[in-house]
């Protein structure tokens, strides 16, 4: 592959960050099992094109969105302090971490598989076309990262609200992994009530976790869900244990790959491999388009939903508050808001003015798919 042509979906800078010799990587593979140590970062998280030949997007990532985070991301490492939520420099972060997350690989094959079913249900309603040629071919997008990028930048403003705190493991005798889907959107509220709706950017409960070196993981999250116990001034230390469970959390919202730093050992990755096989992965893109046909006439419904980890993790650090606890959820998929933010409450008063409090309809849908 020609350099010129060699894009990537991850940063390369943050990558780095959890090398010792900046150049390469200890990786582990999670569908062939494969521990591959001294990875290149270069070949790492890279598509030929990914965000078009013209280079248009990659340039405006690298010269908007990376190049001043890196730095924004070094002082944090340096100073285990967060840039005032006033300054610009906090925006920026806030915008590259929505980013990250919809820039990846992961969040284009999400895009594209809800694109290739939903075309294909429409043209299924075609009496010449067959179920049969449907399914020799797939419907892309030529560029589905655009869309997914615009949203994230607009969506910056919703999560504004959230508490930032700095996660430390100060011994060094554990060390957080990372992956290439490394913006991890958690929400431990929805999961102790049993509610399994999308962690939408305006829930009640969201919580964004983003590891950025071995001792180091960024948390933002809804500090009237939940309280966070040993915190002091936004920085909270964690012991090894602890740090075993982000990582199961880091792990298991990979898409392909996990990276790690070459004092990590093999036997520890394998070891957080093998507890979590059996749980839904992220890549099993599938489940996240579910069809719904109307008992009543030859409507149909789609519900599309990015797969997230599901795994219910009790941090002992981290307990749901009185006020989440006494918070009824609804038996519609809408889930509870943060109301706090005067940009969240102005957003769902416009989407509920453009699209309603809900389906108006007697009409009834049963669920096609699985």
């Amino acid at each position: 592959m020609g350099e010129n042509k060699r894009q990537h979906y991850v940063p390369q800078f943050y990558l780095k960050n959890f090398s010792d010799s900046k150049k390469f990587i200890n990786t582990y593979n999670i569908s062939r099992s494969k521990y591959i140590p001294e990875a290149s970062i270069r070949d790492m998280c890279q598509k030929e094109n990914f965000y078009g030949a013209d280079k248009k997007l990659e340039h405006f990532l690298n010269r908007v969105i990376e190049t001043d985070t890196s730095t924004i991301i070094k002082d944090i490492i340096n100073t285990n302090t967060f840039p005032n939520k006033e300054r610009e420099e906090y925006i920026q972060l806030i915008v590259f971490l929505l980013v990250t997350e919809a820039r990846n690989l992961k969040a284009a094959d999400s895009t594209n598989n809800m694109f290739d079913i939903m075309s294909k249900n429409m043209l299924s309603l075609y009496p010449d076309i067959k179920k049969s040629d449907l399914d020799s071919f797939k419907i892309k997008l030529e560029q589905p990262s655009h869309h997914n990028i615009k949203i994230a930048i607009e969506s910056a403003p919703l999560v504004y609200d959230l508490e930032p705190l700095l996660i430390v493991e100060p011994t060094g005798a554990r060390k957080f992994i990372t992956s290439d889907n490394p913006v991890v959107r958690y929400n431990s509220f929805y999961l102790e009530k049993n509610y399994f709706a999308g962690f939408g950017h305006v829930t009640r409960g969201l919580q964004l976790f983003f590891p950025i070196s071995p001792q180091k993981c960024i948390l933002l999250y809804d500090k009237h869900a939940y309280d966070i116990k040993g915190e002091k001034n936004g920085v909270l230390n964690l012991k090894a244990r602890e740090v075993d469970q982000l990582n199961d959390l880091f792990y298991l919202n990979a898409y392909n790959n996990v990276f790690f730093n070459q004092k990590t050992k093999k036997e520890y990755i394998e070891g957080i491999h093998y507890k979590n096989k059996n749980i839904p992965k992220i890549s099993e893109l599938e489940r996240e388009v579910s069809l719904f046909k109307s008992v009543n006439s030859h409507g149909s419904l789609f519900h599309f939903s990015q797969n997230k980890v599901s795994k219910k993790i009790n941090f002992s650090w981290m307990k749901t508050s009185d006020f989440a606890k006494s918070l009824t959820m609804p038996a519609h998929l809408g889930g509870v808001h943060r109301t706090e933010s005067l940009v969240i409450r102005r957003f769902i008063e416009e989407r509920n003015a453009n699209f309603g409090n809900g389906p108006s309809s007697p009409e009834k849908f049963i669920r096609v798919n699985k």
